[in-house]
């Protein structure tokens, strides 16, 4: 099957715009959402080995996760669950629905298995994704964890940004099985700024707070709350920014989000503006991982994302110190069957229970 998506169909695919080519997968996913006999059918052609993660309180089928930007609205979270993914991220969601940045947005370079997008958060708004996630894939009927990815609105000032977290947070709370705050997209204006610490950790501390207050509220454990990241920051800054969320009472990061930076031995001459995903920022994201991991002796959780292809990129971000790992760019690439055989290929590593 993964020749045939190879040779067949992404040939197909790769002559659409790349947007085009997207909405289709999204599609088609979103039917098979509302079709148990597809799901199966997806079950039985992909290997569903598994081997139980436990992260933050939260048990894992297995280590791979979809990573945000594919399901941006929450519209096909059991169709990925069915293709063997231990987890989905939906999202990024803002407050009120947008309709993202202009198009094109988003480009393809096959040649270094990469992506460059500029989308803008476009999504349905977080009060109609979580009805629809209410719907299709309420919490505690789940096969798999369903996190929430969660961002300011474009036109809300960063003065206010916190407003526009909270709010997002509220909403999702009791269906989040973990939410991450994305304060790296590139796409946003302005938004990594909220990096700075004199940002950064009161936008966290508020976070916490209304968590805790929320989880009284529905008598239930707090929802993990995680802190996406960007490869672009200094270290000297990641560094103010872990320590920031490990002492504030996070629950993890995620590392990384996708780069601005143009700076390998690649000519990039021809590529467009906006975040590069794929093989391009495999080493900057795993090198990322290795200082936090160091940094915080090996006790604050990471999800590793960043140009993982293959198992040998998989194992160098859980050496790195990964526990969990997330793909997108590599989905587009390989197709439907490698996330299932990405995660046979790592059965081989021990449960883990932090």
């Amino acid at each position: 099957m993964n020749l045939i998506y190879r040779k067949l169909l992404r040939p197909i695919l790769f002559n659409l715009d790349a947007e085009h080519a997207h909405d289709w997968a999204c599609r088609c996913l979103s039917l098979t959402e509302r079709s148990n006999i597809s799901r199966k059918f997806i079950q039985l052609i992909s290997s569903q080995n598994s081997c139980e993660v436990n992260l933050f309180g939260v048990s894992f089928p297995n280590r791979l996760g979809l990573a945000a930007g594919m399901d941006k609205s929450g519209k096909f979270p059991k169709s990925i669950a069915s293709l063997g993914f231990g987890h989905t991220e939906i999202g990024t969601i803002t407050p009120k629905p947008q309709i993202g940045n202009p198009k094109p947005r988003l480009f393809r370079y096959p040649r270094y298995n990469a992506l460059v997008n500029r989308m803008g958060f476009n999504n349905d708004g977080i009060e109609t994704v979580i009805k629809r996630i209410e719907s299709i894939y309420p919490k505690k009927n789940r096969v798999a964890p369903l996190g929430i990815n969660i961002g300011k609105g474009k036109d809300t000032p960063l003065s206010m940004a916190h407003e526009d977290y909270l709010h997002c947070l509220k909403v999702c709370y009791n269906q989040a099985d973990y939410i991450t705050i994305n304060i790296s997209s590139p796409n946003t204006p302005n938004l990594r700024e909220l990096h700075k610490t004199t940002l950064v950790k009161p936008l966290l501390e508020k976070l916490v707070k209304a968590g805790d207050e929320l989880a009284k509220d529905f008598n239930i454990s707090p929802v993990p709350l995680l802190l996406k990241i960007s490869p672009d920051e200094s270290y000297k800054s990641l560094e103010n920014i872990v320590c920031n969320a490990k002492e504030i009472g996070f629950s993890g990061i995620i590392a990384t989000n996708t780069s601005i930076s143009r700076s390998e031995n690649i000519d990039f001459e021809n590529f467009e503006a906006g975040g590069l995903s794929g093989q391009p920022i495999e080493k900057a994201s795993t090198n990322i991982i290795r200082f936090i991991a160091k940094l915080t002796d090996y006790k604050f959780p990471i999800i590793g994302a960043g140009g993982i292809s293959s198992r040998d990129t998989a194992l160098k971000k859980l050496d790195a110190g990964a526990s969990l790992i997330q793909i997108y760019s590599s989905f587009v690439y390989e197709g439907p069957l490698f996330p299932s055989n990405l995660v046979s290929s790592l059965n081989h590593r021990n449960k883990v229970w932090i």
